[in-house]
């Protein structure tokens, strides 16, 4: 049982205290998540004893804590008023307790056709608009508690609704001992690693014990029965007149038991590299939950924000657990009588400014920001909650579907050529230097190749023919299904009837076996698979180095390795990165009284990372040029002020160069310059003039500057021209 192995002594005993102070913590939590749940708040604790010592026997998570909580409590009390039951009541616990037996028999169902592997279907923003969602919805629930009114399970709008009316009963110490409860725990918790919501339980029951609030019109949670609980009965007779919407009721409860907790379980082996089994998770939630209604509890699951404070507190152990299950036996044991002291305000207040921590409005802006379509899921899932619990979490399931079906569908597909003076192929959409292979189509597809892609990937070949187009190679395919492997086929006649050939090229042998499976064997009979992209082109007749298509120009660079390969890794963010590193860079290289390349390369993997490492003044001055290759025509003024800022730039470097006696150097950096800018014109001739202006105020510059200098750069310009014109 490694959930309760643990590596000393000390750590034992610190996951023993932490167990301390989560049963403590869940005792106000679980009480107030029961009455949301429409029950008596004893009921809370009952689903706090016995499901959370099945839930250690059997999880595989060292870590995660288990008991009542909002996500099921707000179901629950949305489910309880359409039947028609009374909150708070025999019968309402008789009720609840058949939907958490119901509940569990859908988390068996889960564990025994091995639903555990569904969970990676949930996304992030589902998941994060769901849980805010309820969240939200059970804050709103509690909001007229906090000054003294009632409240009701529904949906937002009718909780809204519930607020206002209840503000003609405003009871201003209620308020004040809520709203300061929420604020001390909210702000204190900045500052200390001490659980501020046992302290607050502590300080309601003590000022009850002290003052009296009740007498002042401060309602108090109400007796709790001294002793451990008994087993209930089970009452269905509020629920077979609804059997279809109990049946899809219970099954969106499961389903956010399952998804959310298994997600969050995982998360935390993944940080803490711990192996988490999913099927023994369903196991150990459906027991949990079988146990919870033998004992009249609602729905139980993993709890976000305890899970948060017991990792806070550096928990290492299911121990943990064992020792919450211990505490809370002594509560309701001994600590009864106490419990009927909490002020309603206070134990509300805890309640709110733990669901506040799980809240996830800060994510929502993170995607609004970085991924407008998840946002957008976001948005949905949070919505839908907000307006109809069970509903809005089967909208959250079909999301997440739907969100793996558009990024399935959307796969990076794109074309590559080659570079000259270097091997491998590049992508030619990000790589300027890059550029065909003569009547040579490659086409790097990643992702599978089935009914939901296939169009755009014969659209997007077709797109790339041309007339005088004599090979076509696909490399990356993952996967294909039935449907792509028939077009595949239809495909390739059409290739061979056009006489251009066609490979596959670049993919798993089981690529292959789907393609004899699915009656696309001929294309493994006619040759048309190859283990690697350079098979396929000798196939077709091509070898190293390949003949590149011109692309209408006479003269094409070589290319700069380095910054072809932090274009490609830096994407749209690669101009201003480099705006920022040959600023950075120059400053850096002028500091001091001498040239230090230590100092310049380190300042390049301080802002470029590891996919920059130049260490000479020609990849420094590439960086350069490329920034002002990068900028669009039509941003003239950008440009200018980039071209001034590199004529400064230049003076003053040319001058370190030459003052720290680095003369071979300097002649090597304005031969090179020169021929970067005859480079960087020849693909940007509009740019002449304006350099040529530049070029003119460098010079007046230089000369004011250092006539010495001046005459030396006049002097390798000459040679330079002189060069060129032989």
């Amino acid at each position: 049982m490694e959930q309760f192995h643990v590596n000393s002594r000390k750590a034992l005993t610190g996951d023993l205290l932490t167990g301390v102070v989560i049963a403590l913590l869940s005792v106000p939590l679980s009480m107030g998540y029961a009455q949301v749940a429409g029950l008596p708040p004893q009921y809370g604790l009952y689903g706090s004893l016995i499901p959370v010592l099945a839930y250690a026997l059997l999880t595989s998570s060292p870590r995660f804590v288990f008991g009542v909580d909002a996500a099921p409590a707000a179901l629950v009390a949305a489910l309880v008023p359409e039947l028609g039951v009374a909150a708070g009541g025999e019968e309402a616990v008789s009720t609840v307790a058949a939907i958490t037996l119901l509940t569990s028999f859908w988390l068996f169902l889960f564990w025994t056709v091995r639903g555990g592997r569904f969970a990676q279907f949930v996304s992030e923003p589902v998941l994060g608009g769901c849980v805010t969602g309820i969240s939200s919805i059970v804050i709103l629930s509690q909001v007229p508690k906090l000054f003294g009114g009632a409240t009701t399970g529904g949906r937002a709008p009718a909780l809204i609704a519930q607020i206002l009316r209840e503000l003609s009963g405003f009871h201003p110490l209620s308020f004040v001992l809520g709203f300061a409860t929420i604020a001390a725990i909210l702000i204190g918790r900045r500052y200390t690693k001490m659980s501020l919501s046992v302290v607050a339980m502590g300080i309601g029951i003590v000022l009850q014990a002290a003052f009296h609030l009740d007498r002042y019109g401060v309602a108090l949670a109400g007796p709790v029965p001294t002793g451990l609980p008994l087993i209930r009965p089970f009452s269905f007779a509020h629920l077979v007149h609804h059997k279809e919407a109990i049946a899809v009721d219970t099954l969106a409860i499961a389903l956010v038991i399952a998804a959310e907790t298994l997600v969050a379980t995982k998360d935390r082996g993944r940080k803490y590299r711990e192996p988490i089994d999913n099927q023994r998770e369903l196991l150990a939630y459906a027991v949990g939950n079988f146990t919870a209604a033998l004992f009249g509890s609602s729905p139980v699951t993993g709890s976000l924000s305890r899970t948060n404070r017991a990792n806070y507190l550096g928990v290492s152990s299911q121990w943990m657990s064992i020792s919450a299950f211990v505490v809370t036996t002594l509560v309701l044991l001994f600590g009864a009588p106490l419990l009927s002291y909490l002020p309603v305000p206070v134990m509300t207040g805890i309640v709110i400014s733990s669901l506040c921590t799980i809240l996830e409005f800060s994510l929502a802006a993170s995607f609004w920001k970085l991924d407008r379509p998840s946002f957008f899921i976001f948005a949905a899932a949070f919505g839908a909650e907000m307006l109809g619990l069970a509903e809005g979490v089967l909208v959250g399931v079909v999301l997440s579907f739907a969100a793996f079906t558009m990024r399935a569908t959307a796969q990076p597909s794109y074309f590559l050529g080659c570079m000259e003076g270097h091997d491998g192929f590049f992508d030619l959409s990000q790589t300027p230097h890059a550029r065909p292979i003569e009547q040579t189509v490659i086409y790097q597809f990643n992702g599978p190749l089935f009914f939901a892609t296939i169009d755009g990937f014969e659209q997007d070949l077709r797109g790339a023919l041309r007339d005088d187009t004599a090979l076509v190679v696909v490399t990356g395919v993952s996967s294909v299904d039935l449907f792509a492997a028939e077009r595949l086929e239809h495909f390739y006649k059409e290739l061979r009837e056009r006489d251009i050939l066609f490979f596959l090229a670049g993919h798993a042998a089981a690529v292959n076996q789907q393609l004899i499976d699915y009656g696309a064997e001929e294309l493994i009979q006619q040759g048309a698979v190859r283990q690697r992209l350079t098979q396929a082109l000798i196939a077709g007749g091509l070898t190293p180095p390949y003949p590149l298509e011109s692309g209408g120009q006479e003269h094409w660079s070589r290319g700069n390795a380095a910054l072809e390969n932090f274009s490609w890794a830096y994407g749209t963010q690669a101009g201003e990165r480099l705006a920022c590193l040959s600023c950075t860079l120059t400053e850096n290289v002028l500091a001091g009284e001498e040239l230090d390349f230590a100092h310049m390369s380190q300042a390049e993997q301080e802002i470029a990372g590891e996919l920059w490492n130049s260490e000479d003044e020609k990849e420094y001055f590439s960086m350069l040029e490329m920034v002002l290759a990068a900028e669009d025509a039509e941003q003239r003024d950008s440009f200018h002020t980039m071209a001034r800022e590199m004529l400064e730039h230049r003076v003053m470097l040319e001058r370190q160069l030459y003052h720290s006696g680095h003369q071979a150097l300097l002649e090597r950096f304005l031969r090179f310059r020169e021929q970067r800018e005859a480079e960087f014109l020849e693909r940007l001739p509009e740019a002449e003039a304006l350099l040529e202006e530049q070029r003119a105020r460098y010079q007046k510059a230089l000369r004011k500057e250092d006539p010495v200098l001046a005459k030396l750069v006049a002097k390798a310009a000459w040679r330079e021209g002189e060069e060129s014109t032989r």
